[in-house]
């Protein structure tokens, strides 16, 4: 299963990448820091899975969302946030998000969850 991290800080991004070295059949294929830089890198490295920040230094990550899950097949999606109030959580899940976490609670869940992803597709996510 391929991952693309986008978020803006790295640390996030390191921290994330660290706990994912730990899920089996995981690689993170990319990182981003904006939206550009994700708008740019998500199609040409097609991932499975996206692990998405709401908030981005040159726009929200919805636009981010919105523009892959245009591609088909669409990537899951893993939105991100340190807005957890339910208006943000169902401008996400309008969008298309598969998932949304809230950094400050949920953050360390993304590994079950993407265990529970591949578990579910039961696919050979390296042939994508």
């Amino acid at each position: 299963m391929q991952v693309v991290i986008v978020d803006d800080s790295a640390i996030v991004r390191r921290r994330l990448a660290e706990m994912l070295v730990h899920v089996a059949h995981v690689t993170v294929a990319g990182e981003a820091g904006t939206v550009a830089e994700a708008l740019e890198r998500i199609p040409l490295l097609r991932p499975d899975v996206v692990v998405l920040d709401l908030h981005l230094p040159d726009g929200d990550g919805v636009a981010v969302l919105e523009s892959v899950k245009r591609v088909v097949p669409a990537p899951v999606v893993v939105m991100l946030s340190n807005y957890s109030d339910d208006f943000y959580r169902t401008w996400c899940e309008a969008a298309g998000a598969d998932f949304f976490l809230d950094k400050a609670k949920q953050f360390d869940e993304l590994p079950g969850i993407l265990s529970r992803v591949m578990n579910a597709t039961g696919e050979d996510h390296g042939a994508r």
